[in-house]
């Protein structure tokens, strides 16, 4: 059984969403409405929240994975990068399980942002408003000084590597892939559609790891 490990701290969450954006956000450059120095982007908190529950949840990241080399998006061997998320890389130690909200895992990151925002190493934009008091999304700009210490925090920073090899592998398990497909998969599984608002969501590795060994054997791999 995966252990849940306790809530991450705000500056484990703060390192998170440097790497999310620095290795999962889309390329930006200068242009009307983007801020001065911005480098990459990610445009909603949903797909924020998405992307940090793959990198928190290493079963259902291996999963993602497994269904992609399925689907024929990803060749056989990215099934050993599934094994080395499920498998090699102590996820008992590195599993963050997150609250289900209204539509879908959610985790309060306001306080890590904060963080981020203060040292100047991101920008946050309101994006289609539709009146004074509600907005339709927040987008997320990666600063030019935020890809910078990103870099430093790798080659400086080895107990930190984690956190970006993890975001390397949710880039491999999201290739090709768009917000509503990775939506689905994960509402594919009972412990994600059926926990209910405000619990936890729980674990799925003892079904992955059946599913990856018979995807190795078949492949040649096991």
């Amino acid at each position: 059984m995966l252990a849940i490990s306790p809530s991450p701290t705000s500056g484990q969450t703060a390192v998170r969403m440097l790497f999310i954006l620095d290795r999962l956000g889309e390329e930006c450059e200068a242009a009307e409405g983007v801020p001065l120095d911005a480098v990459r982007l990610i445009q909603a908190e949903r797909k924020l929240q998405k992307l940090d529950f793959l990198i928190r949840n290493p079963d259902y990241l291996a999963n993602v994975i497994i269904s992609g080399w399925e689907e024929g998006r990803l060749p056989p061997e990215r099934l050993l990068d599934a094994q080395a998320v499920l498998e090699e890389r102590e996820p008992e130690l590195h599993t963050y399980r997150m609250l289900r909200g209204p539509h879908g895992a959610f985790e309060t990151l306001r306080n890590a942002l904060s963080v981020l925002r203060h040292l100047e190493l991101i920008v946050i934009q309101r994006a289609g408003r539709t009146s004074d008091e509600f907005v339709r999304r927040r987008d997320y700009y990666l600063l030019r000084a935020g890809a910078t210490e990103a870099q430093r925090l790798r080659d400086t920073e080895p107990i930190l590597a984690w956190y970006d090899q993890q975001a390397n592998y949710v880039a491999i398990a999201a290739q090709g892939m768009s917000g509503a497909e990775l939506k689905a998969l994960q509402y594919g599984h009972d412990e994600y559609a059926n926990t209910p608002e405000g619990y936890l969501i729980g674990g799925i590795a003892e079904r992955v790891r059946k599913r990856l060994q018979a995807a190795l054997e078949r492949e040649g791999l096991g």
